[in-house]
């Protein structure tokens, strides 16, 4: 496959051969007329897919790839690499037009009803047959392919609201198990210079830490992806601010130590027979006060010198963009802030160092503002519901506000999702239970992303 530009700023993908055909067929035409060589019309791209299939393709090109994405060079990576393989791969084409799906419903005001939608439910099911019989013999598909169907299920099921157990985290899992056994193989064909395989990696490492920071599971992955000694992410040196995450690359280190110090606290007191008020242990006390003094580091390492962005990021960035995502790595800093405090210290809700960290991550959130377009809007949903667990009075009202704007905007069934479970806990909250222990008694398994 590759991208035709038929008039400035327009393009399609399309085959090669599709391509060499009709400019035969012009040459032909052209040696007939005396006239100069021209490809006379675009070649469709899509003519082997159904007309249904079509219409969601185009509704993903155009407007659900936006919700992955915070600027137009990103959307238009995103879809010069997916598109080309989802047609290639019945997997990929199935899940992303479930995806598609998805976004559609929730424009028709429905995203109450996508998780029993019979559309959605039949691309999904479709995607997953097709992908244990692609996943059975691996060599007649690109890894690549089989990566990216799984990170394509993943989103799905998140964005649908999905809270049952382990229908989210299967796919995560099964893209480390499928990058794993790729790079033992040194397929360098995943190095590629698409840089689709970074992409891959990039989204692994988000939704990983993301889930780390707000789950209420075991941290995905193996406990050395967590270890407290490595303070400095996955290896990227010098740190960066990662446009596709919203955060930089040694803040999401960070986010996967409170979740692995979170759950060693959790393990801990189920095995003194439950959640006391007030009660620490020793070990998961030194936790917490290493990682605030790192995010306190990164903060002041901030607010002296801007971090730099992902590599080749930083040219595609409007001054507008790049101050925006630097606010939304601030709240994500509170973000951390508020779990160390709730998740790991237990500090009170009321307590003031959680109290400001809500109204900076509010502050932060109404400074970039809502946007119908492309913008670090739409990265939003994890601090804002973070902020909404600990927030009280007034801020609770500014934080319904955030998430219906958010939902409004970038249609993603799972915002509102945030928002009804944030009711639920308000309401149903015993004392100074925190988010992950409410999660745990509800038995749901949700991330707010």
């Amino acid at each position: 496959m590759e991208r035709l530009e038929y008039s400035p700023g327009e393009f399609i993908y399309t085959t090669k051969a599709a391509k060499a055909a009709q400019a035969q067929a012009s040459a032909s035409k052209s040696a007939s007329t005396g006239t100069d060589l021209t490809l006379s019309q675009p070649v469709d791209p899509f003519s082997s897919i159904s007309s249904d299939q079509k219409a969601l393709l185009h509704h993903f090109i155009n407007d659900a790839s936006q919700i992955t994405a915070c600027h137009s060079g990103m959307q238009q990576d995103i879809c010069r690499m997916l598109v080309p393989m989802a047609l290639q791969t019945p997997s990929l084409l199935y899940a992303t037009t479930a995806l598609s799906a998805i976004h559609i419903q929730a424009l028709h005001n429905q995203s109450e009803t996508v998780k029993t939608a019979p559309d959605i439910a039949r691309l999904m099911a479709l995607s997953l047959e097709h992908f244990r019989t692609e996943l059975q013999n691996p060599s007649s598909k690109d890894s690549e392919a089989l990566v990216a169907t799984a990170r394509t299920l993943c989103l799905a099921e998140i964005h649908s609201g999905a809270i049952n157990p382990n229908s989210w985290r299967a796919h995560i899992d099964g893209a480390r198990a499928l990058m794993r056994a790729s790079d033992a193989a040194g397929e360098d064909s995943l190095r590629s210079a698409s840089g689709f395989r970074r992409y891959l990696d990039r989204w692994y490492w988000s939704i990983v830490s993301l889930t780390a920071l707000t789950g209420n599971g075991p941290p995905i992955g193996e406990m050395s992806d967590f270890a407290s000694s490595d303070l400095m992410g996955y290896g990227q040196s010098p740190d960066y601010l990662d446009d596709y995450w919203g955060f930089t690359v040694d803040l999401a280190a960070v986010f996967r130590q409170i979740g692995a110090a979170a759950w060693r606290s959790h393990e801990a007191e189920k095995a003194a027979q439950g959640f006391v008020a007030g009660e620490i242990d020793s070990n998961v006390k030194d936790d917490a006060a290493s990682l605030e003094f790192a995010i306190r580091q990164l903060m002041d390492r901030d607010s002296s010198s801007q971090p730099s962005f992902y590599p080749g990021a930083a040219q595609g960035l409007s001054p507008e963009s790049a101050q925006q995502l630097l606010l939304c790595n601030e709240a994500f800093q509170h973000s951390a802030l508020i779990q160390i405090h709730r998740r790991l210290r237990k500090t009170p809700t009321t307590s003031p160092e959680v109290q400001l960290s809500v109204r900076r991550i509010l502050e932060c959130t109404a400074q970039i503002g809502p946007s119908a377009g492309l913008s670090p809007w739409v990265m939003l949903t994890t601090p804002i519901f973070i902020a909404g667990c600990e927030a009280c009075g007034e801020d609770r009202d500014t934080v319904r506000q955030l998430l219906s704007s958010l939902h409004d905007t970038i249609r993603v069934p799972n915002v509102l999702q945030s928002l009804k479970f944030l009711e639920q806990y308000w309401a149903n909250k015993l004392g100074e239970e925190d988010w992950s222990h409410f999660l745990d008694r509800m038995q749901f398994d949700f991330i707010p992303y």
